[in-house]
């Protein structure tokens, strides 16, 4: 019996502590490598966010490598069943708090201003980006974070949720080989 309480103590310890995000994917059309002027559509979806302590989904960071140029929104998240407001698509916002953000979407709560929307999910978005003219294979890494309403400051109830970016790309640019015609010495 000892043996099963503890197991059910130590299981609902795991559950207590888990990350606030879970089931994340992402597709990237074309798929890499990428060469000079390529322009990719990038889809990714969160499936599911328990916010620990009552901490709400604030806004999706897109972090990218110095390779990439010309992001373009195409598809903000929904808000299934979540608070009332909408996804802004913003380059760069400072929380009132402080928090530094950009760019990416952060929610606007109509009824509370800094708080984040009470929506679990599933939270769909896709964005363009373009390779930059370059002559060295520059990094073209891609990941998002999902930052929570305590991370933002608009929730001060502590044990906000600390989760990894999360990694959709790595690479470089690809550099076409230069081609020359041969040259004739008369």
């Amino acid at each position: 019996m000892r043996k099963v309480l503890f197991i059910l103590f130590l299981l609902v310890g795991l559950t207590a502590s888990s990350q606030c995000i879970s089931n994340q994917s992402s597709t990237l059309i074309p798929a890499g490598p990428y060469q000079p002027g390529d322009i990719v559509t990038v889809n990714y979806t969160l499936g599911d966010f328990t916010g620990i302590n009552v901490n709400w989904i604030h806004a999706f960071q897109i972090n990218l490598g110095v390779g990439w140029t010309n992001l373009t929104p195409i598809l903000a998240p929904g808000n299934p069943f979540g608070s009332v407001g909408n996804w802004l698509w913003d380059l760069q916002n400072t929380y009132p708090g402080g928090f530094n953000f950009g760019p990416g979407w952060r929610f606007v709560n109509a009824g509370t201003a800094g708080w984040g929307t009470s929506s679990n999910g599933p939270f769909t978005m896709s964005f363009q980006i373009t390779v930059a003219p370059t002559c060295t294979p520059d990094n073209l890494s891609i990941s998002i974070e999902v930052f929570d309403d305590c991370t933002t400051g608009g929730w001060a109830n502590g044990g906000c949720c600390n989760d990894p970016a999360y990694n959709i790309y790595n690479g470089v640019v690809q550099i076409p080989p230069i081609i020359t015609s041969n040259i004739n010495h008369f």
